[in-house]
């Protein structure tokens, strides 16, 4: 994409990924809650340092342009500092979590371009030593899906059932945090995206160009899709804080589309693709709060499609099992890529 190949594109992309760019507009919310600012201020900063939500930030769907391959990995590797540093730094991590399956401990969710960079991913890091050689651990397990069949993508989508829990309890909690009126009402506004501001000014001054010119490359990039407009999320994006991830092969025999539905409106699924991997043809990623209330849904799925849902794979991950999910990380280090390629080229 040409867009991704201006300098100064990617200069603007860099602050408003990372969120250097973006705030919250503290002075809006005090005026339309009724609430003073320093209230409001305090119950946001409660939210970012008790990792309920992030700061704002521009979320950078381009990525899944650049790396149309996402690789499910079950490996077999050893618990270590060297290795943790691994998973949080990797520029195609996007996940890793504890695992037991098999002879496998770790569950990595992993970015790529091509089949080609993936396989010189693998043998480098092994070169690298930042995971022992193949001899000394059982071979790892590789799934490929496409990220081009990706059909649902909302890790917002929580915000409904989290609403009528505190509609019913009068509070919501994660895990010992509970969240009252006024915390919960951030939370949710702030995931919505409302009350977030772009800092122009701070942009032109650092960058150089004209306010104007900002705005202008700003809605480009917005209307060809590149980033998506500004909002707050869970740290660890699809998985509200306390809550269970599960992966989930499956295979539908019959009625897909009305299946397809069945999830786009499911709140508890963040992500849903297509996919071909053996007998299965759909990967989904939802998340829960209590294991009852997965087998709720898929007791809900199977019954309601009885005769349509064949085999059915489950890997459950725990939120006390997460090493790494960083949602900016690989979005930066993409950007941080192409600013170098240009330079390069200078």
């Amino acid at each position: 994409m040409k867009l991704l190949e201006n300098e100064l594109n990617l200069q603007i992309l860099r602050n408003l990924v990372s969120g250097a760019a973006v705030k919250v507009n503290i002075h809006a919310i005090s005026n339309e809650y009724g609430v003073h600012r320093s209230t409001i201020k305090k119950r946001i900063l409660w939210l970012y340092e008790n990792n309920i939500l992030t700061p704002p930030f521009y979320p950078f769907p381009y990525l899944f342009v650049e790396y149309p391959l996402l690789i499910l990995v079950r490996a077999d590797i050893p618990r270590s500092p060297e290795t943790r540093d691994f998973f949080m730094d990797d520029a195609h991590i996007f996940a890793a979590f504890s695992c037991m399956e098999g002879p496998y401990n770790t569950l990595l969710l992993e970015f790529f371009e091509d089949l080609e960079s993936y396989h010189s991913w693998r043998e480098q890091i092994i070169l690298d030593e930042k995971i022992p050689d193949r001899q000394y651990r059982a071979p790892a397990n590789s799934l490929i899906f496409s990220n081009k069949q990706t059909f649902k993508y909302n890790p917002g989508c929580f915000v409904e059932e989290l609403t009528k829990r505190f509609e019913k309890d009068g509070f919501v909690t994660f895990g010992t945090l509970r969240l009252d009126e006024l915390s919960f009402r951030l939370l949710v506004d702030l995931i919505k995206g409302r009350f977030i501001h772009r800092n122009d000014t701070m942009l032109s001054r650092t960058l150089g160009v004209s306010r104007k010119t900002i705005s202008k490359r700003v809605d480009t990039l917005l209307n060809a899709g590149v980033i998506s407009n500004p909002q707050c999320l869970f740290p660890h994006l699809f998985i509200p804080p306390g809550y269970n991830l599960v992966v989930s092969l499956i295979e539908v025999k019959s009625n897909k589309e009305k299946i397809k539905g069945f999830i786009k409106d499911n709140v508890h699924v963040p992500r849903a693709q297509e996919t071909s991997t053996g007998v299965y043809n759909l990967l989904t990623f939802s998340a829960f709060d209590t294991i009852e209330g997965f087998f709720d849904f898929g007791e809900e799925l199977t019954s309601k499609f009885s005769s349509d849902i064949g085999a059915i794979e489950n890997s459950i991950l725990s939120s006390k099992m997460i090493h790494t999910i960083k949602p900016q990380k690989l979005s930066l280090a993409c950007i941080e890529r192409k600013l170098w390629e240009i330079k390069r080229q200078k």
